[in-house]
């Protein structure tokens, strides 16, 4: 009988041990909700683009919203709230590696990676990815997504580099060289222009930077639908794809690749983000197709479908841990100057 009680107490005493989980226990607790608070804006592009997929009749141009004239509301805002920030010109060596790598270096990229699945894309994919990768640069959505002071100054010199790099890749890809549309030109001027000239008049206060980024949700929203429009309805799998891995393949290459100048000791780790901010993204609108023997249309605008929402979530990621709590005011973000 003795023996049997204590062969009880010993089963006891080893359950007991076996329930004190207390030495596996990880010290790392994360805040969800503080996560969600500071990556904000992935989730709120996720969202958009499926939004774009659920109901593209709204956001459309020609649908309930007509948003190919409200669009420019929350365009003029962002450029307006970019011109109120405090600006401040950054190193020399940082505008011309921006322009060069937006310009040439992603050229390259995109001809290499075309070059390598050459075979599992149909040829008018290729010519509508090449002819992305050498578009004019998309200002709004570095702008809305940094308020570093040196940004609107790269997106200038970008966009103004554009109109002589990019014609010259067309003329290797076309044949020719093509001339930019005068209405698109105009109305980048009064939506960007004139917005942010009335903002770097006006006095120099903080904006919340939570709104800039809403606008740019709304703009992603309206250029997917559209895209999605002008894209062809009939689709073949290997098609779809083949070209967001294209996609994804590229924007991954643009992004490790503008790393490589702070390894080589050529940038910093915030003029390096700065850079892939500016250079990365690309205006999905079609400005040098006219009168060209290339033409972007159909299956060519497949590439820009996926193009437009993969970059914007790109950035938002690479921002979140630094932009995506608004609610700190930390300033120590400036460039070298």
């Amino acid at each position: 009988m003795d023996s049997d009680n204590a062969t009880i107490q010993v089963v006891y005493a080893q359950r007991e041990r076996s329930l004190d989980t207390s030495v596996f226990k990880s010290g790392y607790e994360v805040d969800f909700w503080q996560e969600v608070k500071k990556r904000w804006m992935v989730l709120g592009v996720l969202l958009a683009m499926a939004l774009a997929v659920l109901a593209p009749q709204f956001g459309a141009p020609g649908g309930a919203l007509h948003t190919e004239y409200s669009t420019y509301l929350p365009l003029s805002y962002i450029y307006y709230s970019a011109g109120r920030t405090r600006t401040h010109a950054g190193r020399t060596r940082l505008y011309a590696l921006t322009t060069v790598h937006a310009q040439i270096v992603a050229f390259a990229i995109c001809a290499v990676t075309v070059n390598a699945l050459s075979v599992a894309l149909d040829r008018r994919v290729i010519e509508g990815a090449m002819l992305a990768s050498v578009a004019r640069p998309c200002a709004w959505l570095p702008l809305s997504l940094s308020s570093d002071g040196v940004t609107p100054a790269l997106a200038a010199v970008n966009y103004a580099s554009s109109f002589v790099l990019s014609p010259l890749a067309h003329l290797v890809l076309c044949g020719r060289i093509p001339l930019p549309l005068l209405k698109r030109v105009f109305l980048t001027a009064v939506s960007a222009f004139v917005p942010f000239t009335l903002g770097t008049l006006s006095q120099k206060t903080d904006i919340d930077p939570r709104s800039s980024k809403v606008s740019a949700l709304v703009i992603l929203y309206t250029e997917c639908c559209q895209l999605l429009r002008e894209a062809e309805g009939s689709l073949y799998i290997t098609d779809v794809m083949a070209t967001l891995f294209l996609v994804i393949s590229w924007l991954t290459t643009v992004a490790t690749s503008s790393y490589l100048y702070v390894k080589c000791g050529m940038l910093t780790l915030n003029e390096a983000q700065a850079l892939l901010l500016v250079s990365t993204p690309k205006s999905i609108h079609i400005e040098w197709i006219s009168a060209t023997l290339c033409s972007a249309s159909g299956l060519a605008r497949l590439p820009a479908v996926f193009i437009a929402p993969a970059q914007a979530l790109l950035l938002a990621a690479i921002t979140a841990d630094d932009h995506g709590d608004d609610d700190d005011g930390d300033c120590g973000d400036e460039l070298p100057r």
